[in-house]
């Protein structure tokens, strides 16, 4: 079954503010997707937190074993803002080992090689959150959904969603994109493609930490010096994002994969300040 809302923010706030309390521990990666860290601390939801690796990497065993005094499970997959993702198999025992509601968000996911919606028939405890801000490029129209078992979609829409969660605009517009989804898969593989480019030849240069990614995006520690590179980038009119401390590692940035042009300027970019 399927629920919708007001972007997929709307979807985990209202999830948070009527399934949680003050006493539900739930279980996350650490970074995971800062809204719903917020979100967490608003409602004052105690969070048990699992830091990535060095090389910005999850053990599914570490979450199987803290599982086991947590109440709900949050996961974004691929990670915002690391890029991670799972496989499948691996959060296929996750799910089979835990009782309580795990949310899996794939906001990222069409830029991934997996996904776990087609589970949700079979463990009622799934709820699969997507969005259409961004692979449809339709941030500005709010629009995201989810799937679930009948039971909890039907207590999402007829109980805890608003009475009119979404526009006439953005509904139509939601309909259309998923009708010609498969018309822009080709650019899914653009990216990944681009992506694979911008990975390679930033460690050619042996001077970042880059680490591997199943989103539009690519995350890299420039060993302190960060704002250095960040600004250098400014003034040639390339605009990347400036993350800082990420778990182990102090200056991180993170470059979104934009068209081969656009990809190639940056490279070449990254390419002059180091010479």
């Amino acid at each position: 079954m399927i629920g919708v809302g007001n972007g997929s923010d709307q979807i985990l706030d209202l999830m948070l503010a009527n399934l949680c309390s003050k006493t539900t521990k739930i279980l996350t990666s650490d970074p995971t997707f800062g809204f719903f860290e917020e979100r967490c601390k608003l409602y004052s939801i105690p969070t048990i937190k699992i830091p990535f690796s060095e090389k910005m990497q999850l053990n599914i065993d570490d979450f199987i074993k803290k599982s086991k005094i947590a109440d709900m499970i949050y996961l974004d997959s691929p990670n915002n803002p690391t890029g991670f993702q799972f496989t499948r198999n691996d959060l296929k025992k996750l799910i089979q080992s835990f009782k309580g509601p795990i949310i899996i968000d794939e906001a990222y996911v069409e830029f991934a090689d997996s996904s776990v919606v087609s589970l949700v028939k079979q463990f009622d405890n799934l709820i699969v959150v997507r969005t259409l801000s961004k692979a449809f490029g339709l941030a500005g129209l709010r629009l995201g959904y989810f799937a679930a078992n009948k039971k909890i979609a039907d207590v999402f829409s007829k109980i805890i969603q608003y009475p009119y969660p979404l526009n006439t605009l953005a509904i139509q517009c939601g309909i259309l994109a998923l009708e010609k989804s498969n018309k822009i898969s080709s650019m899914f593989s653009l990216i990944k493609n681009e992506r694979r480019k911008i990975i390679q030849n930033l460690r050619k240069t042996g001077t970042f930490d880059v680490f591997d990614s199943s989103a539009n995006f690519v995350l890299f520690d420039a060993k302190g010096a960060d704002s250095r590179v960040y600004n250098a980038l400014i003034e040639q009119g390339i605009s990347i994002r400036k993350l800082g401390k990420l778990g182990r590692h102090k200056g991180c940035l993170r470059v979104t994969v934009g068209t081969p042009e656009m990809n190639s300027k940056f490279l070449l970019a990254i390419r002059d300040l180091l010479e």
